[in-house]
């Protein structure tokens, strides 16, 4: 169920008092299309991101991309850039790198692209 504030958003009424639903779908639909714009943007980000510093841990990477966005550091676009890792790491573009013992945090560990975690092991 959809709550109701989130119809509140999009409401726009007529001059006599009733809703305008053609004006208010038309206010839907250009925040629906701007989120899209931003959902495309993502991914391209964060791997422009990742060729510029090679290995960055989750927070700082998000971070970057949200800066890089110019997004407000809020935890829906925090989810959605986390989002965005996981279906480029299901793509095989980037993985993350955990440390020798096998942590997610500490030295060396983070998010890298999947061709230079390949140039590293060939170069050790």
């Amino acid at each position: 169920m959809i709550p109701n504030a989130f119809f509140q958003n999009y409401v726009v009424y007529a001059a006599n008092g009733s809703v305008d639903v053609k004006k208010s779908l038309k206010k839907f639909e250009d925040d629906f299309n701007a989120w899209c714009k931003e959902q495309i943007e993502l991914k391209p980000a964060i791997l422009e991101e990742l060729r510029t510093y090679k290995r960055l841990g989750e927070q700082k990477l998000v971070a970057f991309t949200m800066r890089s966005l110019s997004l407000q550091p809020n935890k829906e676009n925090t989810d959605r850039i986390q989002n965005a890792l996981q279906e480029l790491q299901r793509a095989g573009q980037i993985m993350y790198k955990t440390t020798e013992s096998g942590a997610r945090r500490g030295r060396g560990a983070g998010w890298m692209l999947r061709e230079d975690a390949k140039s590293a092991r060939a170069v050790a």
